[in-house]
């Protein structure tokens, strides 16, 4: 605003320049042609002539304010008024009424030509007879300006009107395509949200047919393994030689203890592909008892658990989705970290659960943020439109890292 100001009255004040400086330069070029004009007339002494040439030329310019005309001891000889009514300007212009002198070649007696005085002094070309005195009134044309520049002013005006109603034309055009684009892309990141919800779900659907099949089929037939092998070495020691007793005696308790093995590795499979704790302890005791199991796992390391609010009305999907990324969180800290403090606080504040677990391992440096275990837990968190920071700082602000996450309730 204050720049659109300095520029309007810049553009008047040049107008005012331009008025002055042409009111000078007319003023003079009309006294010098007044002044050339009426030598003839000053010379002669025909005044009433002379007024009215001066007033024809007075009907012609209404910038003339008054003309004087004297002679050459400045007594007034004419003084008449133009049409204008304005002021006139503090000065006037003036020029001098000049009487051209003719010089003629006389001889001396002695027949030498002479060309002026005996002592050779120059001679005028020009005798003052009079002086011509202009006025100037810069009403009128200021008048003329004033009304031109109000018309520029109007054709400005209205065409910030049109190129403001353009470009809230484009704007709004511009604006209705930037929603459309930003709507596209909440429409696919909700899409992208919706489709991981069910890749999730997907997945743990699978497992759960995964730990049934390991259950009802291999876990049920290492179990008739062992029991094989048992009855084998029991009849072994009926029928058979001592030592061939004993050698079979031997070999089916390997083969028990490699069944028991392999049960014990299948149940752990089992738990690791469906939680079945969940549904049996809920989120609070299936949390504090994975806790509980990797700490018993790793002797070098202390864990602690930390849970505060209810979680019994966590849904299903969710309590899944919290468990998952606490169970990559703390499988990162055992393999990566090298920590020898590790926590894990579970919290529900309002409308949301929020996960934090730190360690006091080797950091961000030795941890890498792009691995698979990483972004698995920032898919689980996007597609529950939470939200993920990892960074450095373990127990006590001092190093190791920290990951601090939010799941909204419902």
């Amino acid at each position: 605003m204050a720049l659109c100001l300095s520029l309007l009255w810049f553009s008047y004040q040049s107008r005012q320049d331009e008025v002055r400086a042409e009111l000078a330069e007319r003023g003079t070029l009309l006294a010098r042609v007044l002044a050339d004009s009426s030598e003839y007339a000053v010379i002669s002494g025909q005044y009433d002539e002379l007024r009215r040439s001066v007033r024809g030329v007075l009907q012609t310019d209404t910038a003339i304010r008054e003309v004087a005309l004297f002679d050459a001891r400045r007594r007034e000889l004419v003084r008449l008024r133009g049409r204008a009514t304005g002021a006139p300007e503090g000065r006037y212009y003036e020029a001098a009424v000049l009487k051209r002198l003719v010089w003629l070649n006389m001889r001396a007696p002695d027949g030498r030509v002479v060309f002026g005085a005996a002592n050779g002094a120059p001679r005028p070309a020009f005798e003052t007879v009079g002086y011509v005195q202009v006025r100037m009134t810069p009403d009128a044309m200021l008048a003329r300006q004033a009304a031109r520049f109000r018309l520029e002013l109007l054709a400005a005006a209205l065409g910030l009107v049109l190129c403001g109603a353009l470009a809230w034309r484009l704007s709004e055009g511009f604006d209705t395509s930037l929603q459309a684009s930003m709507q596209a892309l909440r429409d696919a990141d909700a899409e992208k949200r919706r489709l991981l919800r069910r890749l999730n779900t997907a997945v743990e659907h699978e497992r759960q047919s995964i730990a049934l099949e390991i259950h009802d089929e291999l876990n049920a037939s290492l179990i008739a393994v062992r029991l094989e092998s048992q009855r084998i070495a029991s009849l072994a020691g009926q029928a058979a030689p001592a030592e061939v007793a004993q050698e079979i005696a031997r070999r089916a308790t390997s083969v028990t203890q490699l069944a028991l093995g392999l049960y014990n590795n299948g149940r752990a499979l089992v738990r690791r592909l469906r939680p079945e704790v969940l549904d049996m302890l809920g989120l609070r005791g299936a949390v504090e008892e994975m806790v509980r199991q990797v700490g018993d796992s790793q002797p070098d390391c202390r864990f602690d658990c930390r849970i505060e609010g209810d979680m019994a009305g966590v849904e299903p999907e969710l309590a899944i989705s919290a468990y998952r990324i606490i169970q990559e969180a703390l499988s990162n800290i055992v393999k990566h970290a090298g920590a020898r403090h590790a926590s894990v606080a579970l919290a529900r504040h309002g409308d949301a659960l929020d996960i934090e677990v730190r360690d006091d391992g080797v950091g961000l440096p030795g941890v890498r943020t792009d691995g698979i275990g990483i972004a698995g837990m920032r898919e689980r968190v996007h597609a529950v439109s939470g939200s993920f920071a990892i960074g450095s700082g373990g127990e006590d602000g001092g190093g190791g890292t920290r990951i601090a996450i939010r799941l909204p309730l419902g």
